[in-house]
């Protein structure tokens, strides 16, 4: 478990400073140190605080799908949930960390797997539907926006071909084994066997807790557009509001639908294009740079120190 991790967050340092680079070389310039001192720090805490919210209804959303399968636990156990989720989805391709992180965390609290493992499908399906939902108005920006969506659909290829090919020599090197034990297999279908029955039941009797997480998955991803405005106005208060939360709405696509760990590299050079027209040349790398830290590798390293901590704990309790 823990070699994948490692290689994870070798991955994700490596692509995360070499975007933070890209960043400081085309914006760095003597006004750039001059910039964080004049923030509005009301917006600032706005923005952390939206953060906040988002963890709050990515809380409530597995906090609704849990109870409907009968999983107990603590609401504060959830945010820890959440953070530790946000920690496995920074240091995997295509953020697929964060559903691991979700079986581990609801196993420890005793939820059979078959039954933890519908409880993170149905919660990645209510994630969904806000993608959906605002795929129209992505449309349209893309036809509004030509050359921006272009540039972002090459930062979004570039990137992602280039953590795929890091991630294969990694895994060449380093992990060459392909054993395979036959009894697990078998474990491994018996509980997908039973997933398959057990998900089908959720979708037919717990419409209900379907329909209040899907709203909490809505309300989370509206959150993260939310704090990136507010940061937007802390550096320049007289950017409208609503084109700041809007524009932002491709590039969310893009992070979440980046192969890279956590869309690293593609949020940051992805950042540049998208909020260049709201800032000063000088502005711009220190806002990105202070966004992306907020946004996705603040709660990142918490979720970080969480998931180690819980490990340890394990691990020492096992022994014992």
């Amino acid at each position: 478990m823990l070699r994948p991790l490692l290689y994870g967050i070798v991955l994700t340092v490596f692509v995360l400073t070499g975007s933070f680079v890209y960043v400081l070389k085309r914006t760095m310039s003597k006004e750039i140190f001059e910039v964080l001192p004049l923030l509005d720090k009301r917006y600032l805490f706005l923005s952390v605080l939206s953060m906040f919210f988002y963890h709050t209804f990515d809380n409530i959303r597995l906090f609704i799908l849990a109870r409907a399968m009968n999983l107990r636990y603590s609401f504060s156990y959830g945010y820890l949930v959440s953070f530790i989720n946000t920690f496995g989805a920074t240091i995997t391709p295509a953020h697929v960390g964060g559903e691991m992180m979700s079986l581990y965390t609801l196993s420890r609290k005793g939820g059979r797997l078959h039954k933890v493992m519908s409880v993170v499908v149905m919660k990645t399906l209510t994630g969904m539907v806000f993608f959906v939902f605002l795929s129209p108005l992505l449309v349209y920006y893309f036809y509004k926006h030509t050359q921006e969506a272009v540039k972002l659909f090459v930062i979004l290829v570039v990137l992602g071909l280039l953590s795929l090919l890091v991630y294969k020599v990694f895994k060449y090197f380093f992990d060459r084994s392909k054993d395979q034990n036959q009894s697990l297999m078998l474990k491994v279908k018996y509980t997908l066997k039973r997933f398959i029955i057990v998900s089908r039941l959720f979708l037919r009797d717990k419409k209900k807790h379907i329909f209040l997480a899907t709203l909490s998955s809505v309300l989370l991803y509206v959150c993260f557009l939310l704090s990136g405005a507010f940061l937007l106005s802390a550096f320049e208060p007289s950017v409208s509001f609503s084109k700041a939360v809007l524009s932002q709405v491709a590039l969310l696509y893009a992070i979440f639908l980046s192969p890279t760990p956590g869309g690293s590299g593609v949020g940051e050079v992805g950042g540049l294009e998208v909020f260049s027209g709201f800032l000063s040349a000088y502005m711009l790398g220190s806002f990105v740079i202070l966004w992306r830290f907020i946004t996705q590798y603040l709660s990142a390293i918490i979720g970080g120190v969480l998931f180690f901590y819980l490990l340890f704990k394990d691990t020492k309790a096992m022994l014992r």
